[in-house]
């Protein structure tokens, strides 16, 4: 900086002789870098100044390049290297080369020339799009499973009362166009079929039920645990025929569709104590949402409790006086499907009881499993009496004196 400012004086007050000179006529070339040089000591030097930029220009040798400038470079204002001083002669220093504009991703891209394939593979031809056949064509060669599909709530709602374009195709609106399966009915993956045997995966089977059947118990379905384990709507429906009362089953009735899956729990149910389901009255779903829900037993409430609370009202309280294990869950000492003990007890009396009381403060010994009546050791306390033959409101109490659950 301080440089510039000493040659700028002595542009400014040695060289006036020279401003009444006359200016030199000035190739293209020159006068353009005249121009630019102007420009940039514009305002810092006088005319005498100027005069003597002229003046060394002049004595410069003319050639494509001037003080390290390109000739273009002029055309588009832009200066290719920092130019020296205007005091200073052509012969004083080496001109810099110009240095090459780095290439953009564009101009690699531009010169970029893929060499041609050796061999050229032939494109697969497209297939062509499936076509709606109408009714009748399917039930051509499916006279059977037209005649059983005729029955079912689906038949009445697409041939009488459609919804929607799709529903008014029939068949078609659940097993999708049927041009090219006509074309060739050997090539299974031409249809949506609903079958353990289908070429259809899963998650296609049952994108084709949920455009109609989404939202409402259904809500949860994704991600379920019947889900995360492929399992199919034609698993536990038929919408074929109709087997079920209710649902489109895909047996007689809900319980006998849970029971294909649900070994264990069909067993429970036939234990000694046990819900009322093989009896009819009560289901599966009375409990549970086979579709989904928030819990993971798949129940149809936040909690276990909120589930039994539905049917037993006089257990859920509020009392004066509750039972801790009680307020957290049922299944603390209840079995939900079946017991060999009384009342769906996960053990029986007193031994429930003794897995969290101990003998302190109460008259007697510890009473086990060797002490019940037909034990080893039987007790005559453990003989047509039990805990609760003292502790009868064993949910809660709210009487004044129930702090023990005896009143």
């Amino acid at each position: 900086m301080r440089r510039g400012v000493v040659l700028a004086l002595l542009l400014a007050c040695g060289l006036a002789g020279l401003a009444r000179a006359e200016t030199p006529v000035l190739p293209p070339d020159q006068a353009a870098l005249r121009d630019e040089m102007a420009r940039i000591h514009a305002g810092h030097v006088d005319a005498d100044a100027l005069h003597r930029i002229d003046s060394d220009i002049a004595a410069m040798p003319a050639g494509p390049a001037h003080m390290g400038m390109a000739t273009g470079g002029m055309a588009t204002g832009g200066m290719a290297a920092q130019a020296p001083y205007p005091s200073l002669k052509a012969a004083q220093f080496t001109p810099a080369p110009a240095p090459q504009p780095a290439a953009s991703k564009w101009t690699r891209l531009a010169s970029y020339a893929p060499e041609p394939p050796k061999s050229e593979t032939p494109k697969a031809e497209a297939k062509p799009q499936r076509t709606y056949v109408g009714r009748e064509t399917c039930e051509s060669c499916h006279q059977q499973e037209a005649t059983n599909w005729a029955h079912t709530i689906h038949a009445k709602v697409f041939q009488q009362n459609p919804r929607t374009e799709l529903q008014a195709q029939n068949c078609e609106a659940c097993h999708g166009p049927g041009s090219a399966h006509v074309e060739d009915p050997s090539d299974l993956t031409t249809i949506i079929s609903f079958s353990k045997k289908s070429k259809t995966p899963v998650a296609e089977q049952n994108g084709q039920c949920l455009t109609c059947h989404a939202g409402g118990q259904r809500i949860f379905w994704h991600d379920s645990i019947h889900d995360s384990n492929q399992l199919g709507c034609a698993d536990c429906h038929n919408p074929m025929t109709t087997f079920g009362a209710r649902g489109l089953t895909a047996r007689e009735s809900i319980n006998e569709t849970c029971f294909q899956c649900h070994k264990a729990q069909h067993a429970e149910f036939a234990r000694r104590s046990h819900m009322p389901l093989l009896e009819g009255k009560l289901s599966c779903t009375d409990c549970h949402n086979p579709h989904g829900s928030t819990t993971a037993p798949l129940l149809k409430a936040d909690s276990v409790n909120e589930v039994c609370f539905t049917c037993h009202a006089d257990k859920r309280g509020p009392f004066l006086f509750e039972h801790a294990p009680v307020r957290e869950s049922c299944l603390n000492c209840h079995s939900p499907h079946g017991s060999n003990f009384e009342n769906l007890l996960n053990a029986p009396r007193p031994v429930l009881c003794q897995q969290c009381h101990s003998q302190d403060g109460h008259p007697g010994s510890l009473l086990t499993a060797g002490n019940m009546a037909r034990g080893p050791m039987p007790d005559p306390r453990l003989i047509a009496t039990s805990c609760q033959t003292c502790h009868v409101n064993i949910h809660g109490s709210n009487s004044p004196s129930g702090a023990r659950f005896e009143r």
